[in-house]
């Protein structure tokens, strides 16, 4: 089989180490080589390797993947001369051959074959939505709230375990990305953050009956009573659906680097 060489841009270790553990046990014919701007000169390590991160100079692979804003580095990345995989959408309209990846809850609702001015959503999610940064102060609050002491945290003003953060599109800690979700599908969602690492849940409500294609998700053969029985695994999972609504659930980290192999897949060929 051809062995084939990537480059993953990265400035942010949770999807990068997600995505590095995935391809190791799923393409290993790509050689791997990780670059990034504030993560330059440090290392990240997998269950079975360990990656140098380098400053980003001309780069001889391949392919590219773009995990993080790579606007410190535009004017280098853009004269790469390869298959580009893009989770930012920095490259859309610059580069010829991009794979967009879209954000979890904007590839279901723009998967789904319904008129978006007959759409309603309401979407519950994790802290890693904020990368290894959401998930590290939700966890340091947990452990102080346990020990009756306050956490310095490096993210969330406000306490996010055992809360909820609510969200409209002018103030907020959501209210960034609920702008840049509308801009993306044209459904203005309802968006809310519960206390969880990975796992959400989107709720797609339809003024006309529900018609539209689901290839994109899988019904599970085994009773999920929790959030944690569908977190972790790989793909997007309809948990209920009625006369005019769609409730999904998946593993945020999970989705994004699902839709990142199958890019790869289509472009080494090893789909086939």
């Amino acid at each position: 089989m051809r062995q084939y060489s990537a480059a993953i841009y990265a400035n942010e270790n949770l999807l990068l180490a997600e995505l590095l553990e995935r391809l190791e046990g799923d393409m290993p014919m790509l050689g791997i080589s990780v670059y990034g701007s504030s993560l330059a000169g440090t290392t990240i390590a997998t269950g079975t390797d360990e990656y140098e991160i380098k400053p980003v100079g001309k780069l001889d692979e391949e392919i590219l993947v773009i995990l993080s804003d790579p606007q410190a580095e535009i004017e280098v990345l853009k004269e790469f001369d390869g298959s580009v995989i893009d989770f930012t959408g920095t490259f859309a309209d610059i580069l010829d051959e991009v794979y967009i990846i879209e954000e979890p809850v904007a590839h279901i609702i723009n998967s789904l074959q319904s008129d978006k001015n007959d759409m309603e959503a309401v979407v519950v999610l994790p802290a890693a939505v904020f990368g290894k940064s959401g998930i590290d102060d939700l966890l340091n609050q947990t452990r102080e709230l346990f020990a009756f002491t306050n956490a310095e945290t490096k993210l969330f003003e406000n306490r996010l375990a055992f809360n909820m953060f609510f969200s409209d599109l002018d103030q907020g800690i959501l209210a960034g990305y609920r702008q840049k979700l509308k801009q993306d599908t044209e459904v203005d969602v309802d968006v809310r953050m519960i206390p969880v690492s990975t796992g959400f849940v989107l709720d797609v409500y339809f003024k006309k009956d529900v018609n539209s294609n689901l290839t994109f998700s899988y019904t599970s053969d085994r009773n999920c009573e929790t959030l944690s029985d569908i977190t972790g695994q790989t793909g997007i999972m309809l948990v209920s659906k009625t006369q005019n609504r769609l409730t999904f659930s998946g593993d945020y980290i999970h989705t994004i680097v699902r839709q990142i192999t199958d890019a790869l897949k289509d472009i080494t060929g090893d789909d086939e």
